[in-house]
C-alpha cells in the first residue's frame, strides 16, 4: 500500500515553494493531519485553506477529506514482516539507482572539482559516519574536503564561507531544525549547496541549489518510540558520487 511519501515523491515536480513547506509540515506529522481540519492544517502551516485544498488537487485527491482517510488509512497499515523488511534492502539501494541515473548529476559535480574549498556536514551519527568515508573517497581523488563536526561549528564556519566555496548537507529528513538557520545563511549569501536526503518534500532541499535523494524506509520496532531506518541508501548515493567524479577527472587526462 502507498503512503503519503510515495504520493509526494511521484509528483515532485509540480509543487510551490509554498507547498513545499506543507508538505514538509505534513509528512513531518502524519498523526496530527490525519485528525485535522483543514483550517487547523492551514493554521499550523501558516497558509490559507484554499492553499490547502490546491495542494489536495495536485496530490490527485478530491479533497482534503480523502486525502486524510488516505493518510489514516497508511498510518494503520501491518507493519511488514523481517523478511519483506530484509527484501527492502534491495529495493531501497534500487530506487536510489533509479533516481541517480535520471538525474543530472554533471553540474553539481562540476561544482565539487570548480569549488575553492569543500564543506561536508552530516546532521546525526549515521549520517556523520557516511560523511567521514566520503571524504576519505575524496581525498583519495585529490580533493580535500573540511568534515564539520557538530552543528556549533558548521554555525561558525558559515562566516566563513564564500561563494567561491560548496556545502555538501546529509540528513535524513532535510528539515532539521537546529541547523535552519544555518541553512538560510548560506542562501542569503548564495553560497552553494548540494543537499543529499531521503525522499520526500523538505526546507533544506527547497534552498539548496542540488538536492540528491536516497530512498531509507523505515522498519518500527517493539517498544521504540522511532522508527528503525537504514541507510544503505544514503552509502550507495554517496559511493556513486565518488565514482562520478572519478570518471570526470579521469577526463581530463
Amino acid at each position: 500500500m502507498l503512503d503519503l511519501q510515495d504520493i509526494v515523491n511521484a509528483h515532485q515536480h509540480r509543487f510551490s515553494e509554498t507547498e513545499r513547506d506543507i508538505l514538509a509540515f505534513m509528512l513531518e506529522n502524519e498523526e496530527f493531519v490525519s485528525e485535522a481540519t483543514i483550517s487547523s492544517l492551514a493554521h499550523r502551516t501558516f497558509t490559507s485553506t484554499s492553499s490547502i485544498i490546491r495542494l489536495t488537487k495536485k496530490l490527485d485527491f478530491t479533497g482534503f477529506a480523502e486525502l486524510k482517510y488516505f493518510i489514516k488509512s497508511s498510518l494503520n497499515k501491518p507493519v511488514g514482516s523481517p523478511e519483506n523488511f530484509v527484501e527492502s534492502a534491495k529495493d531501497d539501494i534500487a530506487k536510489t539507482f533509479e533516481f541517480l541515473e535520471g538525474y543530472d548529476l554533471a553540474p553539481a559535480l562540476e561544482k565539487i572539482r570548480q569549488a575553492r574549498s569543500l564543506y561536508c556536514y552530516g546532521t546525526g551519527y549515521a549520517q556523520r559516519n557516511a560523511v567521514q568515508e566520503f571524504a576519505k573517497s575524496m581525498l583519495s581523488c585529490g580533493r580535500f574536503t573540511h568534515v564539520i563536526p557538530a552543528h556549533n561549528e558548521f554555525a561558525g564556519s558559515a562566516h566563513v564561507m564564500t561563494a567561491e566555496d560548496l556545502v555538501i548537507i546529509v540528513s535524513l529528513s532535510g528539515n532539521t531544525e537546529q541547523i535552519r538557520e544555518t541553512v538560510n545563511l548560506l542562501s542569503l549569501r548564495k553560497i552553494p549547496m548540494i543537499v543529499v536526503t531521503a525522499f520526500g518534500m523538505n526546507y533544506m532541499s527547497s534552498v539548496a541549489n542540488f538536492s540528491l535523494r536516497y530512498a531509507a524506509t523505515p522498519r518500527p520496532i517493539p517498544m521504540q518510540r522511532t522508527p528503525f531506518h537504514s541507510f544503505i541508501g544514503l552509502n550507495v548515493l554517496l559511493d556513486y558520487v565518488v565514482r562520478r567524479y572519478i570518471d570526470l577527472i579521469d577526463q581530463d587526462l
